[in-house]
């Protein structure tokens, strides 16, 4: 099944929103930064490896690396640590169904997230999600599941 060219910038962008919940939860915004960035290019290469075949597969590799990176850099240079903490306070306190919206002078971002029903997966406490976040103006919708971890309580995606 070949994949648009579109189609990975979502997958993408839906990924590395949904990892940074428990990217970065007490650090500084530019290591959050630097996450993100990472975190992108990981995505972005093997989704070019993906789409690449043969001796283009490397190239489509290199360019899913760099065109993930800069995804990765500009979602951590929007999505601060704080907005990280918003979403686990929002996990923590919002009761399932009911959104719960924040925004952020630094960035201008606005968030809306509405948890679902809290869920045991083994030993962990899980919460579904959806979450619509404004940037520049142009609304974005993902979800995701997030649980607590096991060693110190934070919420991480799964």
């Amino acid at each position: 099944m070949a994949l648009s060219l579109s189609t990975p910038l979502r997958v993408v962008f839906i990924m590395l929103l949904s990892l940074l919940l428990g990217g970065c939860q007490t650090v500084d915004s530019s290591r959050c930064e630097g996450i993100s960035t990472g975190l992108g290019a990981v995505i972005g290469g093997v989704i070019g490896s993906q789409l690449g075949s043969g001796t283009g597969r490397t190239a489509a590799t290199v360019v899913g690396a760099g065109l993930g990176a800069w995804i990765g850099r500009e979602i951590g240079a929007r999505m601060t640590c704080e907005d990280r903490q918003e979403m686990s306070t929002v996990l923590d306190e919002t009761p399932a169904g009911e959104s719960r919206s924040w925004s952020n002078p630094e960035t201008g971002n606005v968030y809306t997230m509405t948890p679902q029903s809290p869920f045991a997966k083994g030993d962990q406490q899980c919460r579904h999600f959806e979450m619509q976040v404004v940037v520049d103006g142009e609304p974005r919708r993902t979800e995701g599941t997030a649980c607590r971890r096991p060693d110190d309580q934070a919420w991480s995606t799964v």
